[in-house]
């Protein structure tokens, strides 16, 4: 049996929800329908100055991989992230490779997943840690 809801029938909050989801909707496409397109003439002589050469990169490349395994990681993921990256990331850490971490930000990462466990435990969403007592 289909029951159909009359006007009289809906509630204020499905009328919020109708309200907020088309607003949502609204925004949502007029900002992606809005985006700024820029384009203009580049030279050859500019496109040539700007951009290094094959060899150069390649040699930039081996480079930072042997620097990268230098500094102790491992050899399959050097290879592996070295290919993902474009030629101008390569010009980049080229340049900062001595100031970069490697795998530095690993005590962050737990530490945020530890603040994260005791708060669950704290509200009593999880009962991970058995000192910690959630709160009524």
């Amino acid at each position: 049996m289909i029951h159909w809801i009359t006007t009289t029938q809906v509630t204020p909050m499905i009328q919020l929800r109708s309200m907020i989801f088309s607003t949502t909707a609204t925004l949502v496409m007029v900002f992606c329908l809005l985006q700024p397109a820029n384009a203009g003439m580049i030279g050859t002589k500019n496109l040539l100055q700007g951009s290094p050469s094959l060899q150069n990169i390649t040699t930039l490349r081996q480079e930072i991989k042997n620097q990268m395994v230098e500094l102790g990681v491992d050899r399959q993921q050097v290879e592996v992230r070295v290919a993902s990256m474009t030629d101008a990331q390569i010009m980049e850490i080229d340049k900062r490779i001595s100031e970069m971490p490697a795998g530095a930000s690993a005590g962050g990462v737990i530490l945020t997943i530890f603040i994260i466990f005791v708060i669950t435990d704290v509200i009593g969403a999880t009962d991970i840690f058995p000192f910690i007592h959630p709160v009524k």
